[in-house]
């Protein structure tokens, strides 16, 4: 899958945004440099440079940020630089256009993963490491995000699965060394029997314990309800800080639950924005709003949206349609219309995103619902699905009276611990981990 040569990716998004940066590591980078900048970098590492970028018929390209790192002293080990455009889909679109021009032999697009592959093969990282920049990217826990942060600032050796490798390697030793002493009076069948059932019911205490700490609520969902045209989906583009819902002075505009988590004051919610409420709904509406009747069981906290025109009994049906008991904030849209003083949360379209979470109680509501302490993470989700691998080796220890048979099932074992901590250099294994990483890293 992976070869050698220059490569180069994007390892920012290619939309409309304030900056679009790209990665470049190889032998040639200086040599792209030098054609892309007519300066010579060779002697100018590690500083950010505001430099003219140009391409090959001599016209500028952008005028933008670019940073060399001379190998080894870079994220891949080679030469690296990396050029930070204007965030324009169409200046990117040029910038890998003109690389092509260069026609630089082995020059190509780099593949998922395959910067970090190199990383590895380079010995800037090992390969459990650059498994928990993929978990970093991905993962939606703190606690998780924290453990897959020691582990790569800090190595191997913070990994969960280390004290159990070592067990493994124990145990293993004690068999082979057993295999020419079964005639030996000495040779405790069952005592290696009993040290390989020790060795499983710690994988498993582990991993039901991981389990359930991975079970923990860590996000608060909250829903928007309330009479049509009262402002729910403009609330909801506030609150996610962008234009998702389409908002309209038309009743009925938003006829299906739409959803997105963020991230406030350090806590995890999810919003859920629905179809309004009214005496006449269309078909579709319906669908939608019945929709959203199904999903409240699983709602930690209602706003109940009203503005000047809405009505007690309008707020009644809510409650009654959406089983509300006590976990509910009356929220007063377009708050600048009321003539008259209540105790209800005021909010209007021009409030700041911050202001308008403040003002709803975002943060004591997460408070309420959720277990806001961040508990230690020994394991993340890829050493998980690990331990539940060897724990299928368990049953063919434990019943087998051979222990040829039983030596070779451990070497196996062995074999699953060195593809986790890459100590195989074996293609296939660095392919299937790498294929699964985000383009640009």
């Amino acid at each position: 899958m992976f070869k050698s040569g220059t490569i180069f990716s994007n390892f920012t998004p290619l939309v409309k945004s304030p900056v679009i940066g790209y990665r470049i590591s190889g032998d040639d980078v200086l040599e792209i440099l030098k054609k892309l900048t007519n300066k010579n970098f060779s002697k100018n590492h590690s500083r950010v440079q505001i430099i003219k970028l140009f391409k090959r018929d001599g016209s500028i390209l952008d005028e933008c940020s670019v940073v060399y790192f001379k190998s080894p002293k870079s994220f891949t080990g080679e030469d690296v630089c990396e050029v930070f455009l204007h965030g324009s889909p169409l200046i990117a679109s040029q910038f890998e256009q003109t690389l092509k021009e260069f026609k630089i032999p082995g020059l190509r697009l780099a593949k998922n993963g395959e910067f970090s592959y190199r990383s590895v093969l380079n010995n800037k990282n090992s390969l459990k490491q650059a498994k928990a920049i993929n978990q970093i990217i991905s993962n939606d826990s703190f606690s998780s995000l924290e453990y897959n942060k020691k582990l790569l600032f800090e190595g191997d050796q913070v990994s969960g699965l280390t004290s159990l490798r070592e067990e493994a390697v124990d145990l293993f030793s004690e068999i082979t060394a057993s295999i020419d002493f079964v005639d030996d009076e000495e040779f405790n069948f069952k005592k290696i029997i009993k040290k390989a059932k020790i060795f499983f019911y710690k994988c498993h205490n582990i991993l039901q314990k991981t389990k359930n700490m991975n079970k923990e609520k860590n996000i608060c969902k909250i829903m928007l309800i309330g009479p049509v045209n009262v402002g729910k989906s403009t609330l909801f583009n506030k609150m996610i800080d962008k234009e998702r819902a389409i908002v309209t002075n038309i009743k009925g505009t938003t006829r299906d639950i739409l959803s997105n988590e963020f991230i406030f004051d350090g806590r995890m919610f999810e919003v859920f924005d629905t179809a309004g409420h009214r005496d006449k709904q269309g078909k579709i509406e319906r669908v939608g709003y019945k929709k959203a009747q199904q999903l409240s069981l699983e709602i930690d906290h209602f706003f109940i949206l009203s503005d000047k025109y809405s009505t007690k009994k309008q707020i009644y049906s809510l409650k009654k349609d959406f089983g509300i008991k006590n976990n509910y904030t009356l929220v007063e849209t377009k708050s600048d219309q009321y003539q008259y003083q209540s105790k209800n949360v005021k909010i209007n379209h021009n409030l700041e995103k911050d202001s308008v979470l403040s003002r709803l109680k975002i943060s004591l509501i997460h408070k309420k619902y959720v277990s806001y302490k961040v508990k230690k993470a020994d394991f993340n989700d890829e050493e998980i699905d690990f331990l539940e691998n060897i724990l299928q080796y368990k049953h063919d220890i434990l019943n087998e009276s051979d222990i040829l048979i039983i030596a070779q099932i451990m070497r196996n074992i062995l074999d699953d611990f060195s593809y986790e901590f890459g100590y195989i250099n074996n293609e296939d294994v660095y392919d299937r981990v790498f294929s699964n990483f985000c383009i640009g890293k």
